[in-house]
C-alpha cells in the first residue's frame, strides 16, 4: 500500500500522543506547581512561598511600628478579677441552695422540711448577778487584738482604766433541757428529732448600761461595746440579728464557727487585762474578789490587834487577857490599813457588805496557805486566799460548757466608763436560733422565723436587798483651794491632784485671775521603788521602756506630767454662811470663783476649814493613797509560776508574792 493512500491519523498518530502528553504536563505544571495547592494560607488567601514570607515580613513590620509608636500614658484596663474573686470567697457554691437537705428513705421525692414543727426554746433569765470595779494602770494594746495576735502577743502600753466587771451564773442543765425538748423531745416525730439542732450555742453576751443625770433621772439603756482586750471582738459585735442580713450559707454555717471552743470561751469568759501595779496585779470574778476582800480584811484586823498588843507588853508579850503571844519566824507586821479613794467609809470590824471595798498592800504577807493563820476550831482548816483562787480555777472554761452540770459562772466587761459618772448595769446572754428562716416554727411563734439569736430576759445588778446596785466611777482630777497667796493677794494657791499610772498625785500651783489652773510639772524621781518581773529585772514590758529592779515606780514615767485642768480661775469672792447643831454661828470666808464653760461659774471655799465635808473626805483620802502607792511597784507582764497557769494569761493567787486585786463591789441605790 503507498503511503499517500494511508489515514491521517496513521501518519501523525505519534505526534498526537505526544502533545497529548505535553498537555497533561503542562496541566499538572500548572495544578501542582504554579497554583501551589498546598501552600499557606494567610487572611483567606493562599499564598505562595515567596509571597507569603513578604506578606508576613510587611505584618510584622505594621506591628512593629505600632508598638513602637504606642504612647506611654495608654491606660491599659485590666480585668476586673476582684470581684469575681470576692463572690468566689463569700461562696464559693453560689448555685446551691440552702434549704436542700439529703433525702432518708421512706420519704421519698416529698422534702422534708415540709412537715417539720418545733417549738421555740426557751431561755431562762441569769442568775445571781454581781458586779465589781477597778481602777488601775494596766497593759493597754496600741494595736488591734485579733486571733492571729492576741492580747498576750500584742504590742501594749502602761496606761489607766476603769475597768467595770459584771458576772452572772447561767443555768446550763436547763438550757440543754430546754434545747433537748425543743428538737429531739416526745412532741418532735422520730424522723425530725436531730441532735445537731439541740445543741445550744452561745451567739452574745451582752451587757447594757443606763447613766444617772445630774438631776437625778435615769438615760436610756445603751449597749457597752466588748473589750479590745477579746481577740473575737469584731466577729462578735458584727454579727447580725435578722436572717436577711446574715452572709451566703444562712444560720448553720454561723453556728458552726461559734461552736469552735476558742470562740465560746472568749464569748462566755471574756479576757480581762493584765494589771500594771502590784496593787492590782491579778483579776478575778466579783463573788471570789469579794470573798478576798472579806478574808484580807480580816488578816488585816487581827495583825493590828496583835500589833496593838505587842506595843501594850514589848516585854513580856503578855496581852490584857493572860495569853502569851509567841512570834513566828518569817511572820511580817502589817500596817494599819487606809481607806482610798475608791474606798467609802470603813465598815465595822469584822463585817462586810457589798459597798465596801478592800485592797491588798505590798506588805501583806501572802505566803503559802494564804497569809498568817487564824484561831479556829480544832480539826477545822481555815479557809485562805489560795483556796478562793483554787476555786475560781475550776470556773474556767477547758471543755464544751453545754456538757457540764453545774450552773456557769460567765463575765463581760465594760472599759468605757467615764470618771464622774454613776451607772447601772444589765445582763443577758443570747442562743443561736438553729431553725433561723426555715419554716419550721409553730402557728403562735412565726415571729422567730427571721430572729438569728434567742435572748433571755435581762437580769440587772441588785444588791442583798433587792435595790439597784450602781457603780460609781471616782472622777480623776481634782483641785484643793489651799489658801490665799502671800505675795499677790489676787492670786490663789490650788492642789490639783491628778491618778495617772496606777495612783494619785499632787502638785501645787499658785494661780492668778484668768489663768487655766495646772500646768505641766516634770515628774520628781525621788522613790526607790523596784519593780517585779517574776524575780528578775526588766527591761522592756509589753513594748514600754521600764526600769530594773531598785529603778523606783517615777522611773517608769515619762519626763513630765500634765496636770492642766479644763478650769480658769476668775476670781475671790467673800462668803458668809450659818453652821451649827445646838446654836447657829456666823462664819465668813474666801471663795474661789472658777469655770468650765464660760456661762456657768462654779465655787469653792478657801483653806480647809472652810470645805464641805464631801470635800474634805476626798482630800483625806487622796492623801492616804498617795501615803500608800509609795510602796507601790510596777508587775511585768510574765507568766505564772508552774503547776498554776491557767487560760487567758492569769496569774496564781496564794503563792508568795502574790497581790490580789481589789475594787468596790457597787453601790445601792
Amino acid at each position: 500500500m503507498s503511503k499517500k493512500r494511508e489515514n491521517f491519523i496513521e501518519r501523525h498518530l505519534d505526534k498526537i500522543v505526544l502533545g497529548l502528553i505535553g498537555l497533561v504536563s503542562v496541566g499538572l505544571l500548572w495544578v501542582f506547581v504554579f497554583r501551589n495547592p498546598f501552600g499557606p494560607v494567610i487572611d483567606g488567601r493562599k499564598e505562595s512561598p515567596s509571597s507569603a514570607q513578604s506578606r508576613l515580613a510587611q505584618k510584622a513590620e505594621r506591628l512593629r511600628e505600632r508598638i513602637e509608636g504606642r504612647s506611654d500614658t495608654a491606660v491599659i484596663t485590666p480585668p476586673d478579677y476582684v470581684s469575681s474573686f470576692e463572690r468566689l470567697l463569700s461562696c464559693s457554691v453560689p448555685s446551691l441552695s440552702q434549704n436542700v437537705f439529703p433525702l432518708t428513705p421512706g420519704i421519698g421525692r416529698q422534702p422534708i422540711e415540709s412537715d417539720r414543727e418545733y417549738a421555740v426554746p426557751e431561755i431562762p433569765a441569769l442568775e445571781d448577778v454581781q458586779m465589781a470595779f477597778i481602777r488601775s494602770a494596766a497593759y493597754v494594746p496600741t494595736e488591734e487584738v485579733t486571733p492571729e495576735i492576741p492580747y498576750e502577743m500584742v504590742p501594749t502600753q502602761i496606761g489607766d482604766i476603769d475597768f467595770i466587771t459584771i458576772s452572772a451564773r447561767l443555768d446550763v442543765r436547763r438550757i440543754v433541757q430546754q434545747f433537748q425538748s425543743a428538737f429531739m423531745g416526745l412532741g418532735v416525730r422520730p424522723a425530725h428529732q436531730d441532735p445537731v439542732l439541740a445543741t445550744p450555742v452561745a451567739a452574745r453576751l451582752e451587757i447594757q448600761r443606763r447613766e444617772q443625770m445630774e438631776d437625778g433621772s435615769w438615760g436610756a439603756w445603751e449597749r457597752v461595746s466588748i473589750p479590745q482586750t477579746v481577740a473575737y471582738r469584731k466577729i462578735f459585735e458584727q454579727l447580725p440579728e435578722r436572717v436577711e442580713d446574715l452572709p451566703p450559707g444562712g444560720v448553720q454555717i454561723q453556728i458552726e464557727q461559734y461552736k469552735d471552743r476558742t470562740k465560746q470561751v472568749a464569748l462566755l469568759q471574756q479576757r480581762p487585762y493584765d494589771f500594771a501595779t502590784s496593787r492590782y496585779q491579778y483579776w478575778m470574778p466579783p463573788s471570789y474578789l469579794e470573798e478576798v476582800q472579806k478574808l484580807i480584811q480580816q488578816q488585816q484586823d487581827e495583825a493590828r490587834r496583835a500589833q496593838q498588843t505587842q506595843q501594850t507588853q514589848p516585854e513580856t508579850g503578855m496581852p490584857m487577857g493572860g495569853r502569851r503571844i509567841i512570834p513566828e519566824a518569817g511572820r511580817r507586821e502589817i500596817p494599819t490599813p487606809t481607806p482610798t479613794p475608791m474606798q467609802p467609809a470603813r465598815r465595822p470590824r469584822g463585817a462586810a457588805r457589798p459597798g465596801a471595798e478592800m485592797e491588798m498592800t505590798p506588805e501583806t504577807p501572802m505566803g503559802v496557805g494564804g497569809g498568817m493563820e487564824r484561831p479556829t476550831r480544832p480539826g477545822v482548816r481555815q479557809r485562805t486566799v489560795e483556796d478562793v483562787y483554787r476555786d475560781y480555777l475550776k470556773e474556767l472554761l477547758v471543755d464544751d460548757w453545754w456538757k457540764r452540770t453545774e450552773p456557769l459562772l460567765i463575765w463581760a466587761h465594760d472599759d468605757t466608763a467615764k470618771p464622774g459618772k454613776t451607772y447601772q448595769y444589765r445582763i443577758r446572754i443570747g442562743f443561736f436560733n438553729p431553725i433561723a428562716g426555715k419554716d419550721w416554727f409553730k402557728p403562735n411563734q412565726q415571729e422567730f422565723k427571721n430572729q438569728v439569736v434567742l435572748w433571755s430576759p435581762f437580769a440587772e445588778t441588785l444588791a442583798k436587798n433587792k435595790e439597784p446596785l450602781l457603780a460609781v466611777v471616782p472622777k480623776k482630777l481634782h483641785i484643793f483651794p489651799m489658801d490665799i497667796s502671800k505675795t499677790d493677794p489676787t492670786a490663789v494657791q490650788v492642789q490639783v491632784s491628778k491618778f495617772y499610772l496606777g495612783r494619785w498625785r499632787s502638785e501645787k500651783f499658785e494661780v492668778l485671775p484668768g489663768q487655766v489652773i495646772g500646768t505641766a510639772v516634770e515628774v520628781k524621781k525621788t522613790s526607790t521603788l523596784g519593780v517585779e518581773a517574776g524575780g528578775a529585772a526588766l527591761g522592756m514590758a509589753g513594748g514600754m521602756p521600764m526600769p530594773v529592779e531598785g529603778g523606783g515606780l517615777d522611773s517608769a514615767l515619762s519626763e513630765t506630767i500634765d496636770f492642766t485642768t479644763p478650769y480658769v480661775y476668775i476670781d475671790q469672792s467673800a462668803e458668809i454662811d450659818w453652821s451649827g447643831t445646838a446654836a447657829l454661828r456666823r462664819r465668813e470666808f474666801m471663795g474661789m470663783l472658777y469655770t468650765q464653760d464660760v456661762a456657768v461659774f462654779e465655787k469653792l471655799p478657801i483653806r480647809q476649814p472652810n470645805w464641805s465635808q464631801e470635800l474634805r473626805k476626798i482630800y483625806r483620802e487622796i492623801q492616804d493613797a498617795e501615803r500608800e502607792a509609795e510602796n507601790e511597784i510596777f508587775i511585768g507582764r510574765t507568766p505564772p509560776p508552774q503547776g498554776l497557769q491557767t487560760p487567758g494569761g492569769l496569774g496564781p493567787a496564794g503563792v508568795p508574792g502574790m497581790m490580789v486585786p481589789g475594787g468596790f463591789m457597787g453601790r445601792e441605790g
